[in-house]
């Protein structure tokens, strides 16, 4: 199958959900409008609310570019998990807290990957720290 009939599957099955979502949108919006103007026709004054709209060009890029961006993820749900390239960090103290073949591997600043450090026995655990 080529990338372009490949795409082309991907865009008719994002099209009726996004469609309704765009629907659920203008529907929101006219519910919203409606009572807007039933409030502006209950006071004797007038009052200035503002009134933004869900539905805009501008929203239904986002919704469409969050589609896209869902459909052609890498990890799906039972496949195999993608074996990402990955710093190894030493402990403070300087010592080989896991103990890893891995560890052992990078010692010199080679390449290692995600999978390098899990093992059949004890489950992977991964810390996405905010250090920064």
């Amino acid at each position: 199958m080529g990338i372009l009939s490949v795409d082309l599957l991907i865009t008719l099955q994002i099209l009726p959900v996004f469609f309704s979502n765009c629907l659920f949108l203008a529907l929101y919006d006219s519910v919203i409008l409606l009572k807007h103007v039933v409030l502006l026709l209950s006071r004797s004054k007038s009052t200035r609310g503002q009134w933004r709209r869900m539905l805009t060009s501008e929203g239904m890029r986002c919704i469409w570019k969050s589609f896209l961006l869902d459909a052609y993820k890498q990890v799906k749900l039972g496949e195999d998990a993608p074996n990402s390239r990955v710093v190894p960090v030493s402990s403070p103290e300087g010592g080989d807290t896991a103990g890893n073949d891995a560890q052992e591997k990078t010692a010199d600043g080679t390449e290692c990957h995600l999978l390098d450090f899990a093992s059949p026995e004890r489950p992977l655990v991964v810390n996405f720290g905010s250090a920064t």
